[in-house]
């Protein structure tokens, strides 16, 4: 997988139906290729900058899923959110034919416990068409990878396969 899960651990409990993805820093652009051409120009274009940036592998627009953000926003505001959210993901899961979503409701449940302990390590993002929010959690784990990691709500998620 391009981008591996594990579960969603907090206080030494998994919290069921949640899992996260470890994000990490990747180089992008300054592809150069020799075409067999102009030997001179291509040393020119050797000197010059190399245009490559690190990104966020699961951020960026290219490399990942293209979040927006990180979004300034209080906890109020977020759990304001969040429980709208919430609302809508129980309303596709009965609509998809699940009549009982309780299992996504007790993950729901069980996030708002991280939540009001973790949130000043939390960094919100938008889906690129702002329909969802996305948490990335700068845990001990993610502070040594420097970079955040993702939560997802596994009921919440379409899985596609490639």
């Amino acid at each position: 997988d391009s981008f591996p899960q594990a579960p969603l651990v907090f206080g030494g409990e998994e919290i069921p139906n949640m899992f996260t993805v470890q994000s990490k820093m990747i180089s992008k652009g300054g592809e150069s290729f020799d075409t067999g051409a102009n030997a001179s120009a291509e040393e020119a274009a050797e000197e010059a900058d190399d245009g490559v940036e690190k990104v966020n592998n699961i951020i960026d627009s290219d490399t990942g899923f293209g979040y927006q953000g990180p979004l300034e926003m209080s906890k109020a505001e977020f759990m304001t959110l969040y429980k709208s959210w919430c609302k809508d993901v129980v309303a596709k899961i009965k609509e998809a034919g699940d009549e009982t979503p309780k299992a996504f409701k007790e993950s729901a449940k069980a996030f708002v416990d991280l939540l009001q302990k973790e949130y000043k390590n939390f960094e919100i993002y938008q889906t690129k068409n702002f329909d969802s929010l996305i948490v990335g959690w700068w845990d001990d784990a993610a502070n040594a990878a420097g970079s955040p990691k993702f939560i997802y709500f596994s009921k919440a998620v379409k899985a596609e396969k490639y």
